[in-house]
This record gives structure tokens, C-alpha cells and sequence, in this order.
């Protein structure tokens, strides 16, 4: 977010915070029952204090969550000044002293001063804080640096236009002086509003007004309703052509508005232009929420293949609960927009408190997962939750219709932006790709690609291939059946430790794994080698994980290959098909034939599928793992062992068809023994020949 989103958030590292607190949750959401969604006033403060009162005590305790930005300790930045926006709705809403209190004491701790850039909208949301501080027992002190900075902004006010440049500009990002991106408009103008109702001078208001007209006039799409984060994203369009406008973004927007308006007296020009945008935006956000109450993190993005996000989905609960107590919305036509979009967030918090599915710092659309939080995340759930007491709403019919957490899905997560620091890229954010080709100066383990390669996963079992000369397939193995690979590998985590959803559980050596794809050298199966790499991921999140890889000039200029990944729900295996032209060795595929494992090899059945597979102490946990590569005796050669591999040799290079599997002992397949993988292999084979195609 922000020129700061240059930080990487592999840079919480290095702030010197203790990792988030441990608190027991599980792997995965369950939904909760219509009727323990809470809607009566006192209810919706029971939940809400809970919410409020695990996060209070993980930073007392010194908690950052995971995959944080580095300024997310910052007491005066935008990442805790969001959370004690929704703060101070709690102190006016819940009898609890601690939330006062808290407000109080963050307000003397910081000396009531603003963040450190004179101008940055980020460093002037906690202000609004401080503005509530001065009403409510510190008195007119806790503003005085406050108004200074806004007086000095009058004085010498910013001479920069709305454009934004790209982060990666070295002449840096200098509309930030103004609101040029979405979320400013939730930063700074209720704080500039405020000012001017607690000192009665206009001037502030003036400046917010004139201010949140000139970046309406230019980020708001009057055909969509919806506000571009900022202007790099008028050009920009989704996978299915689609405009990129993103949740947070116009959630910053929609709870900004909410905030503004009831700062200004009715009828003024400045108030009914707000009044009007908040009112289009609403007609148009109600129309794309989800069926399950959440919005998708790209909000014109197919809603049948996005994750839940709770942070957008908060602001703008909070902004329809608010607008209906305002009287700007009709309570039966918005009403419904309102329970869906509460029992959304209800589903997101943990039975600890913890609130989930918040999309990590970013400038646009991401992936997220149950277990990502983060401070201005609950900051939007406190506000939600407040207004929705505000209605006291009868208990009724659960509105949403649920749909199992995506667990199919491939993924490729790609650093944009950063700096290479000892032979490592740092400084960038992660952002999901669907089509990559790799850059020429990439090279193994310089962090450009999470987790190193192309993922893909199902309930059952998580695969990787790495996108470099090695082209080997490793394995993740998984403990629960929850999707993890668009959580991982970004700086922040050790996969090759065990988590409670698994670890890296592989070693590939200089072998091609298991199923990827090599070159018979010398009568050694080697890895593929040097190519020009490119993928696309066909398909993900609908019942099966396709991605297709393509590698030009592994063995010599005219040589290509062209690999299709499959995986389904509920199978461990992946099936392969490939086409390779204009190579002058033979291709194989095969496994690692680690020490001491036992190598199986199976006779073709009535199905048609043989193997090679083996058994043992071979994976990272120190613990049993089966392997098998399945395929056609009459497409290979035959089979080969050259001491560091297990392999077959590919008949046509233009017709490879084959599959792969692997069991771990600590899987959710139950493959506990040798004789058990036997029987797995058996039925595996059972289940290509059923599915032969």
C-alpha cells in the first residue's frame, strides 16, 4: 500500500517483533449456524468485544501477524490508525472502559503527533482518534499538533497532479502529497471535516471538500460506480476483460463516505455530491456481493472463483448498516445486503477472536487465506459490527448461500518490484499471475518466485514444480485439507518447517523429482536444463487445477515442450500430458530413488496403467512417503535405473501421457505401511484406468 508497499512484507523479519501470539484455531473456517449469527444489538457487542479484545491483547503482548508490511508496528501509521478508527465506534458503543482507555493512552504514548510525512494521507488517519480523544476526556491538547499539520498543509499546500506512477519509478510516487488513491479518501478527509466542527473555522472542511471532489472527478467510473484504486488501474483489466476495481479500495471509499457526511451540515454542496456518489456506489456494490455475503477481492471478478476477504467485505458492511441509520438507504432493499454481508464477517472470525480472510498490505487485488489477519482488518470489523448493533436487527433466515472453501487450485506468485540484497530479491509484493514468463536474469533461489516454481494442490496433497533449468517436481505435503500455497513461500514462512497444515516434505537432488519431465544424457535421466520458461494457469478453484508450462530451447534452439498439469478434487494424483518437438535426446520421467527405499513396479492391469514407484523413510519429516509415476507400457521404451533415479523412457516425444501420485504417512489418505501403499497403487491404478482419456 502506498510507496511503502515497496517494503516487502519478508521485511517483518526484520523489525525485531515476536512472531503472532499462538492462539488455538483451527485449520480451516466452519460455518457457523443461521441462528448463531448474531444480529440483536447486545449480541453483535458480545462478538465484538471478542474480536476487539483478541487483538488488543496480542499487541500488548507484541504481536505482528503474519505477512505484515514493515510499518505495521508504526503507533502513528495507517495499519494501526485504521484499527483505532474502529476503536473509538467501540468506546462510544460498549460499556468496557478498556477501549477509551486504550485510545487514551496510544494518544499520550505518541504525543498526539501524526506520522512523520507532512502530507501522506496514511500518516493522518490516526488523527481521527485524536479527535475523538479531545471530546471525550483529553481535551483540546491532544489536537494541537494536528491542526498545526493541516495549517501548515493550508499554508503551503501541494503543487503535484493525480497521476500515480508506478512504485518501481525511480522519481517515486509524488500525487501522494494529495488523495490520488482510493484509500486516502478514508485517511484523511473526516479527520480534515472533524477539525473543522471541533474549532469552527471552515477552513479544513474547504480544503477536504475541494479535495474529495478533484480525486472523485478523477477515480470515480461514473458507468461502474466503483472507485480505480488509483490511475495505473484505468487501463488494467481482469482475466475474463473485466475493469480491476479492488474491495479494500472501494471499501476504503465506501466507510470514508460514511465518515464524511454526518461531518457536514445537510444541504451543503460538498455533503450532497458525497451523499450521491455513496448512494450510486451502494446500488452498484449490492448488485456484485457474493452469494456467500463476502465481495471478491476484485469485485467485477468471476464470483465463483474468488476467495472470501474480510476487510473489504467489513467497510463496506459498516457503510450499508450506516447508511440505512442515516435514512440515506431503504431498509427493506438494503437490509438483506446488510445481513449477508454480517454473517460473512461473523463466518471470518475465529472461536478465539481472531479475524480471518484479511487480504495482506497491498495496492490491488490478492490472494488471502482464513488464518491471514491484520490490525485494519478488525478495524473495519469493529466498525461493521458497531453500525449493525446500531440496527438491533431481529434473528432471521440465513440469507447467504455457502460453498466449500476453494481446495483445487494451482498458483504462481510472482515478486513484482524489489532489490537484489545478498543474492536474494527483497522489496517487492507477491501478486498472483495467470500467465508468466520467466525473466532471463532469474536464477535458483534468488526469491523472484514463491516457493521457487508453479504450485497446485487439492484437499488431498500440494505439488511444485520449479520454474528454472532443473524443472523438477517436488512435493508439499499436507496435514489438513485446506488450501496453503497461496499463503506460503513469500518471505515470511520456513515451509521446510512443520506447520500445522504441513511442510515441504521432499528433497529432488539434481533428479527430476517425481514426474517431472528430464532428458536421457549419457544413460543418466537429467534434468531438463536452461530453457525460455512461460506458463499459464488454465484453470483453478472449480473442481480441478490445470496449468500448462512450456520450455523452448532445453535441447538446442528448436527444441519445445509443452506440458499440461492436471490435479482434481479428492485424487493425489496429477496427470501429465506433453508434447515435445525438435529435441535430439530421448525425454524421460521418473523418481528420486532415495537410500534405502524399497522400488516397487507394477504390471499394467485390465486398465492399462503400469508403475514404478517406491516406499520408506524418504520424506523431510523423517517419516515414511510412497511415490509413483503410472504410465502406458506401450508409450515408453521401458524402465531404467541409473542409481539416482527411477525412470521411464518416452517412446513419441509428441504423445507423453502419464500421472503421478504420492501417500505420507501424515496425509489424510491413511497410507500407513508398505502394504498399504500397495493397495493404494492398486486402487490408484483402478482409478486411471476408470478415468482413461
Amino acid at each position: 500500500m502506498k510507496a511503502r508497499i515497496l517494503a516487502t512484507v519478508a521485511a517483518a523479519a526484520l523489525l525485531g517483533a515476536v512472531p503472532a501470539a499462538t492462539f488455538a484455531a483451527p485449520p480451516k473456517p466452519a460455518a457457523a449456524a443461521p441462528d448463531a449469527i448474531p444480529f440483536r444489538s447486545a449480541d453483535v457487542m458480545t462478538l465484538a468485544e471478542k474480536v476487539a479484545n483478541y487483538q488488543l491483547a496480542t499487541m500488548a503482548g507484541g504481536s505482528i501477524p503474519n505477512k505484515a508490511s514493515p510499518d505495521t508496528p508504526n503507533k502513528t501509521g495507517w495499519v494501526q490508525g485504521a484499527l483505532f478508527v474502529g476503536l473509538t465506534e467501540m468506546a462510544d458503543h460498549s460499556s468496557n472502559p478498556i477501549y477509551k482507555e486504550t485510545i487514551l493512552a496510544r494518544g499520550v504514548a505518541n504525543n498526539w503527533q501524526l506520522g512523520p510525512t507532512p502530507y501522506h494521507a496514511d500518516d493522518h488517519v490516526i488523527g481521527q482518534s485524536y479527535l475523538w480523544a479531545s471530546q471525550n476526556g483529553a481535551g483540546p491538547d491532544a489536537i494541537v499538533p494536528l491542526k498545526a499539520r493541516f495549517d501548515s498543509i493550508l499554508a503551503f499546500p501541494p503543487q503535484v497532479g493525480l497521476e500515480h506512477r508506478e512504485y518501481s519509478d525511480p522519481r517515486g510516487v509524488d500525487c501522494d502529497e494529495r488523495w490520488c488513491w482510493s484509500d486516502a479518501l478514508f485517511m484523511a478527509p473526516a479527520a480534515w471535516l472533524e477539525l473543522s466542527k471541533v474549532t469552527g473555522d471552515a477552513k479544513y472542511a474547504d480544503y477536504a471538500k475541494k479535495e474529495f471532489i478533484a480525486t472523485t472527478d478523477y477515480l470515480y467510473d461514473k458507468d461502474e460506480h466503483l472507485y480505480y484504486r488509483d490511475s495505473r488501474f484505468f487501463p488494467r483489466r481482469g482475466p475474463n476483460g473485466e475493469k480491476v476495481f479492488w474491495s479494500r479500495g472501494d471499501g476504503w471509499v465506501f466507510a470514508g463516505l460514511a465518515r464524511m457526511i454526518p461531518l457536514l451540515p445537510e444541504g451543503d454542496p460538498g455533503r450532497v455530491r458525497m451523499e450521491t456518489v455513496f448512494k450510486e456506489m451502494a446500488a452498484s456494490l449490492k448488485t456484485i456481493q457474493k452469494p456467500d455475503g463476502y465481495w471478491s477481492p476484485s469485485l467485477l471478478s468471476d464470483p465463483s472463483k474468488s476467495l472470501p476477504e474480510s476487510s473489504g467485505t467489513g467497510f463496506f458492511t459498516y457503510g450499508f448498516a450506516w447508511g440505512i441509520k442515516a435514512g440515506l438507504l431503504d431498509q427493506k432493499e438494503y437490509e438483506p445486503t446488510v445481513r449477508k454481508g454480517w454473517t460473512a464477517m461473523v463466518r471470518a472470525v475465529h472461536p478465539n477472536g481472531k479475524l480471518g480472510w484479511v487480504q495482506p498490505v497491498s495496492d490491488r487485488p490478492e490472494s488471502v487465506s482464513y488464518d491471514d489477519t491484520q490490525f485494519y482488518g478488525v478495524g473495519a470489523f469493529l466498525l461493521a459490527a458497531t453500525a449493525v448493533a446500531d440496527l438491533d436487527l431481529k434473528p432471521g433466515k440465513d440469507l447467504t448461500v455457502q460453498r466449500e472453501v476453494v481446495t483445487v487450485q494451482a498458483v504462481l506468485n510472482v515478486q513484482d518490484g524489489g532489490r537484489l540484497v545478498n543474492n536474494v530479491i527483497t522489496g517487492g509484493v507477491f501478486r498472483p499471475e495467470r500467465e508468466y514468463t520467466v525473466t532471463a536474469d532469474h536464477f535458483i533461489h534468488d526469491g523472484r518466485i514463491a516457493f521457487e516454481g508453479l504450485g497446485w494442490e487439492n484437499d488431498l496433497v500440494a505439488y511444485r514444480l520449479y520454474l528454472d533449468e532443473r524443472m523438477a517436481i517436488d512435493i508439499f505435503g499436507k496435514k489438513t485439507p485446506g488450501p496453503v500455497l497461496q499463503t506460503i513461500g513469500q518471505g515470511v514462512d520456513n515451509y521446510h518447517e512443520m506447520a500445522l497444515w504441513g511442510m515441504d516434505i521432499f528433497k529432488v537432488g539434481e533428479t527430476v523429482g517425481i514426474g517431472g519431465i528430464g532428458v536421457l544424457r549419457a544413460g543418466k535421466a537429467t534434468q531438463l536444463g536452461k530453457a525460455v520458461i512461460s506458463v499459464k494457469v488454465l484453470e483453478s478453484g472449480s473442481g480441478h487445477a490445470v496449468s500448462q508450462v512450456t520450455n523452448t530451447g532445453f535441447d538446442g534452439a528448436a527444441s519445445k515442450l509443452v506440458t499440461t498439469l492436471d490435479i482434481g478434487q479428492g485424487s493425489a494424483l496429477t496427470r501429465v500430458k506433453a508434447t515435445a518437438t525438435g529435441a535430439t535426446q530421448p525425454l524421460v520421467t521418473g523418481l528420486i530413488k532415495h537410500p534405502g527405499v524399497t522400488v516397487l513396479k507394477g504390471e499394467a492391469g485390465a486398465g492399462g496403467w503400469a508403475y514404478i514407484a517406491s516406499w520408506g523413510k524418504q520424506s523431510l519429516a523423517e517419516d515414511d512417503l510412497g511415490i509413483a509415476v503410472f504410465y502406458k507400457p506401450g508409450s515408453v521404451t521401458g524402465t531404467g535405473d541409473d542409481d539416482a533415479t527411477v525412470y521411464v523412457t518416452f517412446k513419441d516425444p509428441a504423445a507423453i501421457d502419464y500421472a503421478f501420485g504420492i501417500a505420507w504417512t501424515q496425509d489424510q489418505q491413511g497410507v500407513k505401511s508398505l502394504d498399504a501403499f500397495k493397495s493404494w497403487l492398486t486402487a490408484r491404478q483402478a482409478e486411471l484406468a476408470k478415468n482413461n482419456n
